[in-house]
């Protein structure tokens, strides 16, 4: 049996959170936050967004026992260095358009590769089998999930305008040349998502957080069908505005610490524009010098 996995790939601080809790509302969805980090979110016993610690939790506490009793007790510390290895392969082997790279990095990787499809199993049964939302953003974990045959992966592409990425980075991150690396990595992703896409037959969904943020329900619907969900939407309680439901939901640090913080249970949801401001202009500046011309490829204008 496949496990269904909608991968939403693309930088922080680009909605990835929010986008993820919105299509987790609907009982045939189930979202993970950023399952790449399990391994350490479990050595670290961080709290859950159900309020329990991490090993305790109602859902991760049997998905990590499973795991355990199936493969040992070093299962995770497994994944946790199979996770970089995987990274440093698909980085030094590059081209991932080309299917005998793709083949090739798959044979390098092939005993993690098994645990991660069986990590992802693992959990999709805790979930009754509903399809997982995974919103861990890195393309590298994309090319993992593509190369597992017993995952039906649905690769959504989130882009938000670099400007407004950096001047939302800069809310955190006040060095420089930290600034300047995540603008890079922007394009960096950007990319590498091109390669995947040309290199998988996988569905592929490019979308702009700008059109999320101005028609949320509409975009919410079109995911879904894409995606091949249900499509409903009856926790909009207007085209603008959703109630908000956690049960679905079983986030884990590093998952957006506001949202974590503040367990919303009503949203509005509404295009920022603080980015724009006179205060974030040498960070608009910055995201100008780094991400353009290819900011332009991708729809964004100076």
């Amino acid at each position: 049996m496949s496990t269904k996995v909608v991968y939403i790939a693309g930088a922080g601080r680009s909605g990835s959170t929010f986008l993820s809790q919105l299509l987790s509302q609907n009982d045939d969805c189930f979202n993970l936050g950023q399952i790449r980090h399990l391994p350490l979110a479990l050595k670290r016993n961080e709290t859950c967004a159900c309020h329990q610690p991490i090993q305790e939790c109602a859902y991760w506490g049997p998905v990590a026992a499973e795991m355990t009793d199936r493969h040992g007790e070093d299962v995770f510390e497994r994944l946790k260095t199979g996770a970089p290895a995987f990274k440093t392969s698909a980085t030094q082997n590059s081209g991932w358009e080309d299917a005998a790279v793709r083949d090739l990095i798959r044979q390098e990787n092939a005993e993690y590769l098994s645990l991660l499809g069986d990590l992802y199993a693992t959990a999709a049964r805790q979930a009754g089998g509903a399809a997982l939302i995974d919103s861990s953003k890195a393309p590298d974990v994309a090319l993992s999930l593509s190369l597992i045959p017993e995952i039906s992966l649905y690769t959504l592409n989130l882009l938000r305008d670099p400007r407004a990425v950096n001047a939302s980075w800069a809310k955190r991150v006040q060095k420089k040349e930290t600034l300047q690396q995540r603008a890079r990595n922007w394009n960096n992703r950007v990319r590498r998502m091109e390669a995947f896409q040309q290199g998988s037959d996988a569905p592929f969904l490019q979308l702009h957080y700008e059109t999320l943020a101005t028609a949320p329900r509409k975009t919410i619907e079109d995911i879904q069908s894409w995606a091949g969900l249900q499509v409903a939407t009856p926790f909009f309680t207007s085209d603008a505005e959703a109630d908000i439901s956690w049960e679905r939901n079983h986030l884990f640090p590093p998952a957006n610490e506001e949202v974590l913080e503040k367990r919303a249970t009503h949203i509005q949801i509404k295009p920022s524009e603080s980015w724009k401001s006179e205060e974030n202009a040498r960070y608009r500046k910055m995201a100008e010098r780094i991400n353009f011309p290819l900011a332009k490829k991708m729809g964004y204008t100076k």
